[in-house]
C-alpha cells in the first residue's frame, strides 16, 4: 500500500502542535528540570550540612580505658575540613577557608559512669576500650544518635585512637601520619586510551554521572515520545475522533504521522532540557575533563530513533487495542520499565562495562539503547565496534518487526470498542500478512 506523504505530514504537524500547546507539556518542559535542579541543590546542601552538624555535635567524647594504652593520650581532638573547591588540577586564586571543630576527650573510671554522662548529655559518645584491645582490636562505642549515611564521627575517633597509640613513643609527625597515612594520596588509573589519568573523588563522581545522565536522557526521550503516542491514540479512540479521521486517511498514514509528530515533541523536550542544562552549567563544564567524541552524539541519535521506533510502535499498538487511557497505561508500564532495567544493574555495568551482563543487555533490544550508551560513556572500558554494530542491527530488526506487527494491529483494532481482544487474537493480527 502506497503512503501519501502530504497526509502523513499533516498528521505529524497536527500531533506536534496539539501536544506542545498543552499546559501539561509546558509543565514537563520547564517544571521537570527545575524540580530536579532544586532537589539536587537541597540534597547536596543537606549532605554537607549533615557532615558539619555531626562534627559540631561531637563536642565531648568519653573514654573508659581498661587497656592502659591511652593513659597519656591527648585530651582534645581537632578536626579541620577544607572545602574541595580546586577540582581536577585547577588551582583556585584564593585559598579555600577551612573549618575547624574541637572535641574534648574525657576519661572515666568505668562504663557505668560513662553511660550516666552520656545519658545526661555531658558527652556526645563514649568509647569502651577493653584490656585485650591491642590483641584483637575490639572496642565498644555508644552514641545518643547515629546517622545511617554518615560515618564522620567514626573516622574522627578512629584517627584519635591511631594517633594516640603511638603518641609519646614516636615523633609527632610520625604519629600524625599513622593516624592519616593516605591523607595526600594521588591516584592515577588507566583510561580507555591507555593513558594514566588523575583520579579523585570529583573525577570518580564525574565518571559515574556522565554515563548515567546520557543513558537517562536517552531513555527518557524514548519513553516520553512513546507515552505521547499512547496518550494520543487512547484519547482519540475513547472520544471517537478516529472514526472521523479514518474517513480521510488510512491507518498506516495515521500511524506514520503520529510517530513523526509525537516523536518530534519528545525530542523537543529532551533538547530543551539539555540546552538549559548546558546554559546553566556551562562555566563549570568548561573546566571539567569531559572528553566525548562527536561520533558518540551520532550513535546516540541512531539509538534514539531506533529505540523510539521500537517502543513507540509497541505503545501505539497497545493504544489501538485498549478501550481507555487507564487500561493502556496498565499494559504499557511493563514495556516502559524494560527501558530502565539497566539502571537497576547500574553498578555492575559501570564496574565491568565489558562484562557478560553488560554485553547481554546491550544486545537485547528493549535494553540495548540505554545500556550501550552507558557503556560507551563509561571511562573504564572500551566497547569493540562490532558490538555496537551488532547491537544497532538487532535493535533495527526488532524495531522493524515491532513496526510491521503494530501496524497490522493498529489497522484491525483501531475502530474496535467494547471488550479488549485477547493475547492470541492480538498475536494473530500482528502475524497476519
Amino acid at each position: 500500500m502506497s503512503l501519501d506523504r502530504q497526509r502523513i505530514g499533516a498528521v505529524a504537524r497536527r500531533e506536534f502542535l496539539t501536544t506542545v500547546r498543552r499546559r501539561a507539556f509546558l509543565l514537563t518542559l520547564i517544571g521537570t528540570p527545575a524540580y530536579f535542579a532544586v532537589i539536587t541543590l537541597i540534597s547536596t546542601g543537606a549532605e554537607l550540612s549533615g557532615r558539619h552538624q555531626a562534627l559540631d555535635e561531637l563536642r565531648a567524647v568519653g573514654v573508659v580505658d581498661s587497656s592502659g594504652l591511652f593513659a597519656g593520650a591527648q585530651r582534645e581532638i581537632r578536626t579541620e575540613i577544607t572545602p574541595d573547591a580546586p577540582r581536577f588540577g585547577q588551582r583556585s586564586p584564593l585559598p579555600a577557608a577551612s573549618l575547624a571543630f574541637r572535641t574534648e576527650v574525657r576519661f572515666y573510671a568505668d562504663a557505668a559512669t560513662a553511660e550516666a554522662a552520656l545519658r545526661g548529655k555531658e558527652i556526645s559518645q563514649s568509647v569502651i576500650i577493653p584490656p585485650d584491645y591491642l590483641e584483637n582490636g575490639r572496642l565498644r562505642r555508644y552514641a545518643r544518635s547515629n546517622s545511617l549515611f554518615s560515618n564522620t564521627d567514626r573516622r574522627v575517633i578512629a584517627a584519635w585512637l591511631a594517633r594516640n597509640l603511638v603518641f609519646g613513643r614516636v615523633d609527632s609527625m610520625i604519629a600524625r601520619r599513622v593516624a592519616r597515612p593516605a591523607e595526600g594520596e594521588v591516584l592515577y588509573a588507566l583510561n580507555r586510551r591507555g593513558e594514566f589519568e588523575l583520579k579523585d573523588e570529583a573525577r570518580e563522581v564525574l565518571d559515574f554521572l556522565v554515563p548515567v545522565m546520557f543513558s537517562m536522557l536517552l531513555g527518557l526521550s524514548i519513553i516520553i515520545g512513546g507515552q505521547y503516542l499512547l496518550q494520543g491514540v487512547s484519547e482519540e479512540k475513547e472520544s471517537r475522533i478516529l472514526e472521523s479521521l479514518m474517513c480521510h486517511i488510512n491507518a498506516d498514514e495515521l500511524m506514520a504521522g503520529k510517530l513523526l509528530g509525537l516523536g518530534a515533541a519528545g525530542l523537543l523536550v529532551i533538547g530543551t532540557w539539555v540546552g538549559v542544562g548546558l546554559l546553566v552549567s556551562g562555566p563549570m563544564l568548561a573546566v571539567l575533563p569531559i572528553r566525548l567524541p562527536i561520533w558518540l552524539l551520532g550513535v546516540g541519535l541512531i539509538y534514539f530513533l531506533l529505540g523510539y521506533l521500537f517502543f513507540g510502535s509497541i505503545l501505539t499498538g497497545i493504544g489501538a487495542v485498549t478501550n481507555n487511557m487507564r487500561e493502556a497505561q496498565q499494559f504499557s508500564v511493563w514495556f516502559t520499565l524494560a527501558n530502565f532495567v539497566p539502571f537497576i544493574m547500574l553498578t555492575t555495568i559501570l564496574t565491568r562495562p565489558d562484562g557478560v551482563l553488560a554485553l547481554a543487555l546491550s544486545l537485547f533490544p528493549p535494553t540495548a539503547a540505554t545500556t550501550m550508551m552507558m557503556r560507551l560513556t563509561a571511562q573504564n572500558g572500551a566497547v569493540p565496534p562490532w558490538q555496537v554494530a551488532l547491537s544497532i542491527a538487532l535493535l533495527a530488526l526488532a524495531a522493524w518487526i515491532a513496526l510491521r506487527g503494530s501496524a497490522r494491529v493498529f489497522r484491525t483494532g483501531l475502530l474496535m470498542y467494547g471488550k479488549s481482544p485477547s493475547l492470541p487474537e492480538i498475536l494473530r493480527w500482528a502475524l497476519r500478512p
